[in-house]
């Protein structure tokens, strides 16, 4: 009777231990499945935009034209291109062949169309080829101007002779800034810009009204050294005498306008 007794516990626990393993094997097949659970997530949908580049251009609008320009002259009586005729003249047909005296003005005419397209676009207009001069007229003397609309951007000044030497800087206009600022730093052409000269037009930004603008760039060449600053010719004026510097030539190799993007000038450029 004793040993029935211990043979019928000792079966009970061997089918309580199965039942214990056969819970937990099958608690593990369901943690281990993994598609019964998951963690938060969320999402939503921003509207996106397009990032488009800008433009840069120049382009001649007229072909170069020379004139004499040589104040003491009643025959200077014509505009010269797109300036605002404060020093008319008569054109010249083939500057080949016109001949330069002591006391002369010549001026070359380079009319251009700049395109300017960029919120944050600085470019510098530069004439390159200066720098290829070859001056055999020991009496000859250069000068510049900038016209926009007629109206002086850059009153005459000495011409710099360096490679892409610069005249001054454009600053696109800033349509699609909601905050960002303006580069000028002498006011828009046509409107609130103001004539610089000397030094300060080489780093003047004028800013642009629309994409486009036409400038007039008059370059000068004086066959004497002003001696009084206005850039026209007096008797107080130095000119070469006796036959110094007869039938020589200063040979002036194709000019280049140049438009070429900076970023180290302009008023938000540091």
């Amino acid at each position: 009777m004793t040993n029935n007794d211990q043979i019928i516990v000792v079966a009970e626990d061997k089918k309580r231990r199965r039942g214990v393993v056969w819970v937990a094997a099958g608690a593990s097949a369901l943690l281990l499945g993994g598609s019964t659970f998951a963690l938060w997530s969320a999402s939503d949908t921003f509207s996106g935009g397009t990032i488009t580049a800008g433009d840069l251009n120049i382009a001649q609008l007229q072909d170069t034209s020379f004139w004499d320009v040589s104040n003491d002259r009643a025959d200077a009586t014509e505009v010269v291109g797109a300036t605002n005729g404060s020093q008319p003249g008569h054109q010249i047909d083939d500057v080949d062949t016109w001949r330069i005296a002591p006391g002369d003005k010549l001026a070359a005419s380079f009319e251009t169309t700049v395109t300017l397209a960029g919120d944050n676009l600085v470019a510098r207009v530069g004439l390159d080829g200066l720098d290829q001069l070859e001056s055999n007229i020991s009496g000859m003397f250069y000068s510049y101007e900038v016209y926009y609309g007629g109206e002086l951007l850059v009153n005459e000044t000495v011409l710099p002779t360096g490679a892409d030497a610069p005249l001054l800087y454009l600053a696109a206009p800033t349509a699609g800034q909601a905050s960002g600022l303006d580069d000028a730093t002498n006011g828009i052409l046509g409107d609130t810009a103001e004539a610089v000269d000397g030094v300060a037009a080489q780093t003047a930004v004028f800013g642009m009204p629309g994409t486009t603008a036409d400038l007039n760039i008059v370059v000068y060449a004086s066959f004497y050294e002003d001696v009084d600053g206005d850039f026209r010719y007096s008797d107080t004026d130095i000119t070469v005498t006796d036959r110094t510097d007869v039938t020589v030539s200063d040979t002036i190799a194709d000019l280049t306008l140049n438009l070429t993007q900076v970023r180290d000038a302009g008023a938000q450029f540091s």
